[in-house]
């Protein structure tokens, strides 16, 4: 089979994260929505996207709304859709077969099927962080049979839940806590002496966390992540570092960010209300219905030493945050500056830092990747 994960009509709704990829490859869990997909239905997976990301989307044979986690129920009646069908859960078109995008007028036509079962749609970057400790214990079967259960006798481990050891990780004189499910250690991660671990948690591919940090359940560390401090329910979404100490919880960090030496990010609000964030879409704040919300950083975007930031802050791609006292709480891609105030950060120096930074891993600023970050700094002129 192959697939098409499209993004959907409401795909603004979880932009800066989505400025730079389709949103099936976004992050929850233990793997992208797209790896997900590929898993369980053993199908070559493709995406429709804005044609910055990708010019053209390639031919496939049944296509899927590219937030939806896959469940049971879901997958199966994705595999009995004929052509000419469509499924249907609330009035959102989530999965097709027989046209060629989801913008086809054809589709108008198609015989509509309504799918009344519980259905998890990411519609928001929040959701990532939202659904993310359910998606680590629904993953943990993924890495049954490539992950051995054997840890190095320096360690504490209690708790009912398994400990999933990939290949060449190191943790040494380090607590695991799987009393609240299971954790799972990637290949090559590294676990630092004095670290106190609590599941459900997943650390990627070469992750790095640091001594004496503190990270609870609900966090998932992308692969090449390097993380210290102090964590709860945060997803990164890979290559990025929060390396020293300070507080970072209910949050989103895109890929080849840095969060600098004690940056602080507030995840409740003084009066424990109902936390806003700003939302592209709508161009405003809007409710989240959530008592916990921390920032949602889009890529390539950096804090000082001491930063301080205040609940929900979201900041787009590209941006260079620094200066004493709270910045605002909506921060424009390409962006520098804090309380004091913003101005544009140059595209140069922003394409000249990512350079630098995938270099020390190893990796190249692509000509495309390039061109992607060119196309973002001249579309969001208009939020700076």
């Amino acid at each position: 089979m192959r697939l098409c994960l499209f993004d959907g009509s409401n795909r603004t709704d979880l932009l800066p994260l989505v400025y730079t990829r389709p949103v099936a490859q976004l992050f929850i869990g233990g793997m992208t929505l797209a790896s997900r997909w590929e898993r369980l239905l053993h199908a070559s997976v493709v995406s429709e996207t804005e044609t910055y990301l990708q010019p053209k989307t390639p031919s496939f044979d049944v296509a899927v709304l590219g937030g939806c986690l896959p469940s049971s129920a879901l997958v199966a009646a994705v595999q009995q859709l004929q052509d000419g069908q469509k499924l249907v859960h609330e009035n959102t078109l989530i999965a097709f077969k027989g046209a060629a995008s989801s913008a086809a007028d054809e589709l108008n036509s198609f015989e509509e099927i309504t799918f009344s079962n519980p259905l998890t749609i990411i519609r928001y970057p929040w959701d990532l962080f939202s659904n993310n400790a359910q998606a680590i214990c629904n993953d943990a079967s993924f890495f049954n049979d490539s992950h051995t259960n054997s840890l190095h006798t320096s360690n504490q481990q209690f708790g009912q839940h398994p400990v999933l050891v990939g290949a060449n990780v190191t943790a040494h004189a380090a607590v695991f806590n799987t009393t609240e499910g299971p954790i799972i250690l990637d290949g090559g991660a590294t676990i630092m002496e004095g670290v106190l671990l609590r599941g459900p948690l997943y650390v990627g591919k070469n992750a790095v966390i640091k001594m004496g940090a503190k990270v609870y359940g609900g966090t998932s560390l992308g692969e090449n992540s390097k993380v210290g401090g102090e964590l709860n329910n945060v997803v990164f979404l890979g290559n990025s570092n929060k390396g020293h100490d300070g507080f970072l919880g209910n949050a989103v960090v895109g890929q080849w960010c840095n969060l600098g030496a004690a940056t602080d990010a507030s995840n409740l609000k003084n009066d424990y209300g109902e936390v806003r964030a700003w939302n592209y879409t709508q161009q405003k704040f809007i409710q989240t219905g959530l008592q916990f919300c921390g920032p949602i950083i889009g890529d390539h975007s950096k804090t000082a030493i001491h930063t301080a930031l205040n609940t929900a802050t979201v900041i787009g791609v590209g941006c260079n945050i620094f200066s004493t006292g709270f910045p605002r709480t909506f921060i424009p891609s390409f962006s520098r500056g804090g309380a004091q105030g913003l101005s544009e950060n140059r595209l140069a120096k922003v394409l000249e830092t990512a350079r630098l930074v995938m270099a020390r891993r190893g990796e190249e600023l692509s000509a495309s990747a390039e061109q992607v970050l060119t196309y973002i700094f001249e579309s969001t002129t208009n939020f700076r």
